[in-house]
């Protein structure tokens, strides 16, 4: 409570001091100057228990709406700033200099909006605040404005990342920061600017990956060039493969095979959807005849509308065979849990000398993937899972149990479990009672 108290007299407070300055521009950096200084003087104390104090006062109580924003949207916490402050003092100074350079691209950042709504008249104004993150995005959109988290939008290739753990996420960032974003900065705030204009999230993945791909092909067309994601360019280059393996996934209620994950697929690139989702949406607009009335519709989409979504698709002639086809072939692909292997499940003399349940499917399973929740009955009759171990095939798991005499257990093996080619399966419920020794 006192955390919203400070947030509502900051955002008020804001609003007073700067309301006839900072919100007037399309573009708000104040946040920058502020970080540094809150940064600047927490390296400089020694008390660590007045770190978190510099932090609020100095930067979170006086933030924009803009930092706020990016707080609620990615979780960030105060803790986690100032830990990654003195924990990463490498990145830290080796970016600075690109955060400060904010400025420099507000006018060009302008401009390119103003093109943009030559394309999309009806555009609805948001801002666009430069704040600083927490390492977890370098752009994002959030209740109608533009979030750009500066620490890894704004760097480059010379940004220092020794300090940061652990390896994996050191080595994403790796990845992500040899790609030089700071030079892409413009795309990204249109590409993130369009995302103010859309309705909300996709319902599955082929929803998502409309979704993202709108964004990203009409803030291209927009801007002009080509898009800085290597997904969007290895789609066209390998269309056939690109779609075939996305045709086996796309309506699944996961996208994380395909969206915001890391370079460890097939394809050895991340974000593969944005390249699908592009393509989709090149496709439609070359098809289209009023091109204009194309972009339109890209925007105005209701990303969690089945038919409006399938309907787009099917319309941009991208796939290979009609929506309903390639639903059929997706359910009929959607692995099935065949039963347990040692009792029939709902069994109500199962032997609670049992220390193993092994659990049977129709087609090999990821090995990446899983999760379960609570039976109907509730948390006092959750089995008790010690352990899980996938078979060779992975055509079963092998759960180790611990039970009792005369109790009813149960557990509901949900659709994070999925097929290696991504199709999820039906909820199944596990359900049994001991018999009474």
């Amino acid at each position: 409570m006192k955390y919203l108290n400070v947030f509502l007299l900051a955002i008020f407070s804001w609003t007073i001091i700067s309301g006839q300055t900072s919100q007037n521009k399309t573009v708000v950096y104040d946040d920058i100057d502020r970080f540094w200084k809150a940064y600047d003087m927490i390296l400089e104390t020694a008390d660590t228990s007045l770190h978190k104090e510099i932090l609020e006062t100095e930067f979170i109580n006086q933030g924009t709406p803009g930092l706020f924003a990016i707080i609620e949207k990615k979780g960030y916490t105060v803790q986690e700033y100032v830990d990654a402050i003195r924990e990463y003092p490498s990145f830290w100074n080796s970016i600075r200099g690109n955060t400060l350079r904010t400025s420099d691209f507000a006018e060009q950042i302008d401009i390119e909006i103003g093109k943009f709504r030559k394309w999309y008249p009806d555009a609805k104004p948001a801002h666009i605040y430069f704040t600083i993150g927490v390492l977890r995005t370098g752009g994002t959109a959030h209740e109608g404005h533009v979030l750009i988290g500066s620490e890894l939008a704004l760097a480059d290739s010379t940004a220092v990342t020794q300090d940061i753990q652990p390896d994996w996420l050191r080595q994403n960032h790796e990845v992500y920061l040899q790609s030089n974003p700071i030079d892409d900065v413009i795309l990204l705030n249109v590409h993130e600017y369009v995302h103010t204009q859309q309705s909300d999230y996709g319902y599955d993945l082929l929803s998502q990956c409309i979704y993202e791909g709108v964004a990203e092909f009409v803030s291209v067309l927009s801007y002009g060039g080509t898009s800085a994601s290597p997904a969007v360019k290895y789609a066209v280059d390998n269309k056939d493969q690109v779609r075939r393996r996305f045709e086996s996934e796309m309506f699944s209620p996961h996208w994380n095979n395909w969206l915001y994950n890391s370079s460890n697929n097939e394809f050895q690139l991340r974000d593969m959807g944005y390249g699908v989702g592009y393509s989709i949406c090149q496709a439609y607009f070359d098809n289209a005849p009023d091109k204009s009335y194309a972009i339109k519709t890209m925007i105005e989409l209701d990303y969690k509308d089945t038919t409006s979504i399938e309907s787009f698709a099917a319309a941009s002639g991208y796939f290979s065979s009609p929506m309903s086809e390639l639903k059929n072939v997706y359910e009929s692909n959607s692995p099935q849990v065949l039963g347990i292997a040692e009792f029939k499940n709902g069994s109500t003399t199962v032997e609670p000398s049992i220390t193993n349940i092994t659990l049977r499917f129709s087609r090999p399973m990821s090995d990446q993937f899983m999760n379960h929740k609570l039976g109907p009955l509730g948390r006092e009759y959750l089995l008790p899972i010690k352990g899980a171990t996938w078979s060779e095939d992975k055509r079963s798991l092998t759960y180790s149990v611990l039970l009792e005499p005369n109790k009813r257990y149960q557990i509901v093996v949900d659709n994070e479990f999925r097929a290696l080619d991504g199709p999820v399966i039906d909820r199944y419920l596990i359900d049994f009672t001991t018999a009474n020794h």
